[in-house]
């Protein structure tokens, strides 16, 4: 049996066990701490359902939203796909490209075949309920209005002739499915259809929106990086099923394509959560809560030109905006994107004006020194007043108004060792008329083999006294066995003098026929006046990530079965405190210095 047969086999093999997404979460795990897994398995599912086909040279530019390949491989699969019509996926398999690399994005592939007509219909369901002991006070007092239980809904169809279908229901702990005199809790739908000819793309429903470098909107999950910022969109309306209860759009959306000329409009009517400013808690339990759901009438619409060919991308956009968040005005915004590519320098930049009087920008320049070395500059201004509805967030402080200039730079001194750093100085005007000066610095080392990854992660963030803080990360994993690996995560946060610290350990244990899988969690916090980020293992459908404060112990303890095409999946959080007799105040609070989250979950796909 030659090897590329052999290569062949095993990706086949993977193909069996990967509808879970462990071995992408492994690492995405490994790379980037902060990430939220709900909104990045969207995406998968998204490329699952709807494979990238390599043969489409814009579609193959979506491989970076996966964030499953380094910045090399991508350009060598991209450069590869644009130079050749592939007869198989498979193909790729002849790239100077680690196998690994290949099976984390094999689902997400494909080279469709052009003398063959499908007409099987692929349809997946996921529901899963999560309940918490002991109750808070909130269940025992009757102030929430729904059960104590967090349930969750989701169904995908592929229709026949270009139809896709998909619903999504979700309630939070507390929270009843149906408000009396308002609608369904958290529903979201699409409706779409995707064509070969003139009209590429028909939307009903739930959609993100992203233009440019996201200045204005950029609402897609991206992992929020400090390395190498962009949005870089490669849709500009894409169907969503989060279960984000901010930050989408609901209406309808088209794409139109006139050879390299494609026609975006699209119009989206909602109402925003909230009173004076826009409610992101998505908790609505309480009749008090409930008054603040869905109270703002929001409008926007919007025509985006954009043309694309060769080594450049020109996009133009006009936007129509009005929400009583912004005292009943109309924003007229208009945006102009340039992305530009000479050899191996490429230049990108976004200018947004809004009424003619508030205005943004950012100028971003990326030059690859060599096939191992990247070096990237990125100047941004944003006006105090200018829209801000979707907040930018270019700065780690969060505010988005700002003057700055950022530098990035990576290097691979092999296949196995990586270094990265980002410095970033900029003036935040928090208020009209007056200025802090902040900075930041970002580094990070790792070392990855087939069956040992480390990185360590330095960051320093200032912006004035009462907002400094230092930051040293440690990520070490190891392979025991093909069936079992270990990682231990330290954090050690260093704030106005104090020393706050996590240190955690993860086991993962999978059968033999990749059927069965253990996962076993133990992290132990003392965070004294600065919060520490804990994530706990991988588990399909649940948000197993926040910032722990003061002084305790996290136990999770999670098992997954294969049963033909059917998932089921079973975990317990335990969080025990040392410093308290209660956890939570007012509604959330509960009599115990500890809580147990006990989550289920069920995954089908046809």
């Amino acid at each position: 049996m030659n090897k590329k047969m052999i290569v062949t086999l095993s990706l086949g093999g993977f193909m069996l066990s990967a509808q879970d997404f462990s071995k992408q979460w492994e690492y995405i795990e490994a790379y980037n701490q902060e990430s939220n897994p709900l909104e990045l398995i969207e995406v998968w599912e998204y490329f699952y359902q709807k494979p990238i086909n390599l043969n489409d040279l814009k579609e193959i530019e979506q491989l970076k939203t996966l964030y499953l390949l380094t910045d090399h491989e991508l350009k060598i699969i991209i450069d590869y796909c644009k130079t050749n019509n592939l007869l198989s996926k498979y193909q790729l398999q002849i790239l100077d490209i680690e196998i690994e690399s290949l099976k984390r994005v094999k689902d997400f592939v494909s080279v469709p075949q052009t003398n063959t007509t499908s007409t099987k219909i692929s349809s997946d369901f996921f529901t899963g309920i999560q309940f918490i002991r002991p109750l808070q006070k909130g269940t025992k007092n009757k102030e929430y209005l729904g059960s104590p239980f967090k349930i969750h809904y989701r169904y995908r169809t592929d229709l026949q002739k270009g139809w896709r279908l998909g619903l999504n229901l979700e309630k939070d702990h507390g929270e009843p499915f149906y408000y009396k005199k308002y609608d369904i809790n958290n529903l979201a739908f699409y409706f779409q259809f995707q064509g070969k000819g003139k009209l590429k793309s028909l939307l009903f429903g739930k959609y993100d929106i992203n233009i440019g470098e996201g200045l204005v909107f950029g609402t897609s999950y991206r992992i929020n990086n400090p390395y190498f910022l962009s949005y870089s969109p490669i849709d500009i309306t894409k169907a969503s099923l989060s279960s984000k209860e901010y930050n989408y759009f609901e209406g309808a959306a088209s794409e139109w394509k006139i050879k390299d000329l494609s026609i975006n409009l699209f119009a989206s009517h909602k109402k925003l959560n909230g009173t004076s400013n826009i409610d992101k808690t998505g908790l609505y339990r309480t009749e008090t809560e409930i008054k603040k759901r869905r109270n703002i009438k929001e409008n926007l619409v919007g025509l985006i030109l954009n043309i694309e060919k060769n080594k450049y991308k020109i996009s133009l956009s006009n936007l129509i905006y009005q929400s009583n968040f912004e005292d009943f005005n109309t924003n007229y915004i208009q945006s102009f994107y340039l992305s530009k590519s000479y050899y191996n320098i490429k230049y990108s930049s976004e200018t947004v004006v809004q009424n003619f009087t508030y205005w943004a920008s950012i100028q971003k320049l990326t030059i690859s020194a060599s096939n191992n070395s990247l070096i990237s500059v990125q100047f941004r201004t944003r006006k105090h007043g200018f829209f801000n509805q979707y907040k930018s967030d270019y700065s780690h402080f969060s505010n988005g108004y700002e003057n700055g200039i950022l530098w990035c730079f990576q290097h691979n001194f092999d296949k196995k060792w990586q270094f990265r750093a980002t410095f970033d100085h900029f003036n935040a005007n928090f208020v009209k008329k007056h200025t802090s000066q902040g900075r930041a610095i970002y580094t990070q080392i790792s070392r990855n083999t087939e069956k040992r990854k480390m990185r360590i992660q330095f960051q320093y963030k200032y912006l004035y006294e009462a907002q400094k803080k230092s930051q040293f990360r440690l990520f070490y994993q190891e392979y025991l066995n093909s069936n079992t690996r270990v990682n231990i995560k330290g954090n050690y946060t260093f704030n106005l003098g104090h020393l706050n610290t996590s240190m955690q350990t993860n086991l993962y244990q999978t059968s033999r026929n990749k059927k069965n899988k253990i996962n076993i969690s133990y992290c132990a916090f003392h965070a004294t006046n600065s919060s520490t980020f804990w994530q706990g293992p991988y588990f399909y459908g649940s948000f197993n990530s926040r910032f722990l404060y003061g002084k305790g112990t996290v136990t999770t303890l999670s098992y997954q079965r294969k049963i033909y095409k059917t998932i089921l999946g079973i975990q317990m959080n335990h969080m025990r405190y040392a410093d308290r007799d209660e956890i939570g105040s007012g509604n959330e609070q509960t009599n115990k210095p500890y809580k147990s989250e006990i989550s289920l979950y069920l995954k089908w796909k046809n």
